[in-house]
């Protein structure tokens, strides 16, 4: 694909949504569109109700994270950063009727305004004539979520797999100390140029990066998503009872695999009660501590361990 064919993509899938439509990342995590190297992967949200599209672990992982969130309404992945002045992300949304969020800065404005030279790609007009226009950069992770106030708002998460990505581009390469310059340059003001078109709009920019995140909290959500999801086909009491059962062992101190093992004896579908425990957790209707292994041979530990508490910071709207 030719920069005036991803051009024509970016801008063909992203210029033209309004809250209603399915949402179109600016890549999908396929081959023939996401970088070389990238760890794609599509991620079914029984949440949204789509597939989302993650071009890199560290994406995964926090696409997960935020999807855990109770008052999450939508992300959109790979969102473009609009070139020139566009209306608020969350312009024409069903619970902004009454609220009219400022519009965001274009990002060759902003450049201009911090000295960073604007990605530029060269097109063929209908006309024949060509064109040199603004290449649209794209975010990782834009968030909406529902405030306290009962209106929505919007936080920007970029992401990386280590902290120190975001102050120096291609950090893990051999370089000459003048280019090792150059790279840092220009991470520091890529990053400014996104933080301050969306904050032209009033939206927080949140640096994510894995070496924030604990281990076994992204084993745990990488456990229970795949199951969040899933369609059981036991019937709806049953598995009410069997909950019922789990959190009253889970809050004893008790082992729930025995109660596993007789309903399965009973009814069958072993894999279902076991995915039906993973969905409560996901659900929240089990609180588990999830800085500690889910290991269901063992008794759930039920002290602590609430993400939205230990993570809370990441999902504000405002700088705490």
């Amino acid at each position: 694909m030719t920069l005036q064919e991803r051009f024509a993509l970016i801008r063909g899938r992203q210029a033209h949504f309004e809250w209603g439509d399915i949402y179109t990342p600016s890549i999908l995590a396929v081959p023939r569109e996401a970088p070389k190297g990238s760890r794609i992967s599509r991620m079914n949200s029984r949440k949204l109700g789509r597939a989302i599209h993650s071009l890199s672990t560290p994406e995964a992982v926090f696409t997960q994270l935020a999807l855990f969130h109770p008052q999450l309404l939508d992300i959109h992945e790979q969102k473009m950063l609009w070139p020139y002045h566009a209306p608020h992300p969350l312009h024409g949304h069903p619970l902004t009727k009454e609220h009219f969020p400022h519009p965001v800065t274009g990002t060759m404005e902003i450049a201009k305004q911090i000295g960073f030279k604007h990605h530029q790609v060269v097109i063929t007009t209908k006309a024949g004539s060509r064109q040199r226009m603004p290449f649209p950069y794209q975010g990782d992770l834009l968030l909406y979520l529902m405030g306290s106030d009962g209106k929505p708002y919007a936080v920007n998460w970029t992401v990386k797999d280590q902290a120190h990505a975001f102050s120096e581009r291609r950090y893990s390469s051999a370089k000459t100390p003048n280019q090792q310059k150059k790279d840092r340059d220009h991470a520091e003001l890529r990053t400014a140029l996104e933080q301050l078109h969306y904050a032209s709009g009033g939206i927080r920019t949140v640096q994510m990066s894995l070496d924030r995140l604990d281990p076994v909290v992204v084993g745990n959500l990488d456990l229970l998503f795949p199951m969040h999801g899933l369609p059981l086909t036991l019937e709806p009491e049953l598995l009410r009872d069997f909950s019922a059962e789990i959190e009253g062992a889970v809050h004893a101190g008790a082992l729930i695999h025995p109660i596993i093992y007789q309903y399965a004896a009973r009814w069958g579908k072993r894999d279902q009660f076991i995915a039906r425990i993973y969905q409560d957790i996901w659900d929240r209707k089990l609180p588990v501590n999830l800085f500690k292994p889910i290991l269901i041979d063992h008794p759930l530990d039920t002290d602590g361990g609430d993400l939205l508490a230990a993570y809370g910071n990441f999902f504000l709207e405002i700088e705490p």
